[in-house]
């Protein structure tokens, strides 16, 4: 009876070991993916500052490509419209 006992003791014993080997296993394993998770989360944020940085600098630049090509228009009506009058003071001579 004492055998048994000591038999079904280590029996016990043994299976509650090879349960918190695999408990600690799936832990590990759980902590892992979920810091490989974190990890992709981290770069994808990354990327999208990134875009949207880069839509920004593009945005300012065609701003201010927009605002030098209104500046030269401007200008160049004026100049047209200061030459026809220069033409009519002289035609008027």
């Amino acid at each position: 009876m004492k055998k048994i006992l000591i038999v079904a003791t280590a029996l016990f014993v043994s299976v509650a070991f090879v349960s918190a080997q695999d408990t600690r296993q799936n832990v590990k394993e759980t902590a892992h993916q979920a810091k490989e998770t974190t990890k992709a989360a981290g770069r994808k944020v990354g990327r999208e500052a990134d875009k949207a940085g880069d839509k920004i600098s593009t945005a300012a630049k065609n701003t201010k490509e927009d605002v030098k090509d209104g500046t030269n228009k401007a200008l160049n009506k004026t100049d047209r419209k200061m030459k026809k009058a220069e033409r009519k003071m002289n035609n008027s001579k």
